[in-house]
Order: C-alpha cells, then sequence, then structure tokens
C-alpha cells in the first residue's frame, strides 16, 4: 500500500477506502454462500431423504383426508408406496389425480418393511399392492411403523400413531435413536 501525505499536513494517511472494504465483504459473503450450499448438497442421504419424505406425505394425506371428508389409504411394495381413497361403493382405488400423493419408487438399493400393530407385514416386490395403513377422515391413522434400509447402512423407521402424529428416526444396531 502506497504512503499518501495530505495535503497541508506532514503526516502520511494509511488504510483502505470504503470501495475495497465492501469488495472484501463481498468476496468473504459469496465463498460463504457456496460453501453452506455445497454442504448442505453433501449432505443428502437417499435413506433420510426418503423417510422424511414418506412421512411428509403421510402427514399431507392426513390433512388431506380431514379437510375433504374422505378416508385415504397407503399400500406399500417392498420398494415403494401408493395411496388410494375410497370411492362410492365401498371401493379402495389408487390415488391417480393427486401429483403430490402419487405412487413412488425407492432408489436401487433400498428396501422398506412394514409393521402393523407390532407385526411384520409381508410385502411384495412389485407395485399391486392393497391399502394397509387408513388415513380416516376423522383425523384419526392406523399406526404403522415403516423402516427403510439399505445393506450394510443404518436403516431409517417412519413411525405413525392413532392420532395422525408421524415421526422419522434413525436406527443403528441397539435401536432408534432420538
Amino acid at each position: 500500500m502506497r504512503r499518501h501525505a495530505r495535503p497541508g499536513t506532514g503526516i502520511a494517511a494509511r488504510g483502505f477506502s470504503l470501495v475495497e472494504m465492501l469488495v472484501v465483504v463481498l468476496i468473504i459473503g459469496l465463498m460463504t454462500g457456496v460453501a453452506v450450499l455445497s454442504l448442505s448438497l453433501v449432505e443428502s442421504h437417499p435413506l433420510r431423504d426418503n423417510a422424511e419424505r414418506l412421512a411428509a406425505l403421510v402427514r399431507e394425506a392426513g390433512e388431506n383426508a380431514s379437510m375433504q371428508g374422505q378416508n385415504l389409504a397407503l399400500g406399500f411394495w417392498r420398494h415403494g408406496w401408493r395411496f388410494y381413497v375410497l370411492r362410492e361403493g365401498g371401493a379402495w382405488q389408487p390415488l391417480t389425480d393427486d401429483t403430490l400423493l402419487r405412487a413412488r419408487t425407492l432408489p436401487r438399493g433400498l428396501s422398506l418393511a412394514l409393521e402393523l400393530q407390532g407385526e411384520s407385514v409381508v410385502l411384495e416386490d412389485h407395485d399391486k399392492t392393497k391399502p394397509q395403513v387408513f388415513l380416516l377422515s376423522s383425523g384419526e391413522m392406523q399406526p404403522f411403523v415403516v423402516e427403510i434400509s439399505s445393506p450394510g447402512h443404518v436403516s431409517m423407521r417412519v413411525r405413525g400413531n392413532a392420532i395422525g402424529e408421524v415421526r422419522v428416526r434413525r436406527v443403528d444396531a441397539a435401536g432408534e435413536t432420538p
């Protein structure tokens, strides 16, 4: 940095100009933003992401069932899930006209296990499933536990209770973690 003498004084002035300081602050801000974005992308994990997605969709479906006064259900197969609606005449039909509550398939390598009333349910390999978890228009839901797992990894457990609460927990060798 060069020293400039102020006119009329013998003292040299030192320091940065306001523009230089603003440029440095801007560069630091941009670098911090890029670092935060790259960290959030790296932390994405298919097990956790799919468990959180399932929980959010079950919550949304439960709210829709209550608000629209219709009964919905959820059917699972080994690699995905599908929502159903109870139509007139008492027939459960796949929900096909809702882009949010459409059928979902897990990424390759992930699989589901389902428990209803403490009993394991045998899941099929195909998506031609029947409703297994019921989301009633009263806001009640059939309690369930769905575990999403991948060989050699920690599993994620989605647990729904009778009053419509849905929680996601990580599962390791010792069981669920808070």
